[in-house]
């Protein structure tokens, strides 16, 4: 059961340090890429259980 604590904990992580690297970033041409990138990286830890599931 630590697992999925230690999971919804870096989710929760990731998704606040995204959200306030996106509030101090200038809006412009490069935002929509940082926002898709973001996503990728918000995806990869969601997904990362499956991953290691996958790997045992």
């Amino acid at each position: 059961m630590s697992t999925v604590t230690e999971w919804v904990k870096d989710i929760f992580i990731v998704i606040l340090s995204i959200t306030f690297i996106e509030i101090l970033m200038p809006e412009g041409n490069m935002a929509k890429y940082l926002k898709f990138i973001f996503s990728i990286i918000v995806l990869a830890v969601i997904l990362s259980p499956i991953s290691d599931f996958v790997h045992k």
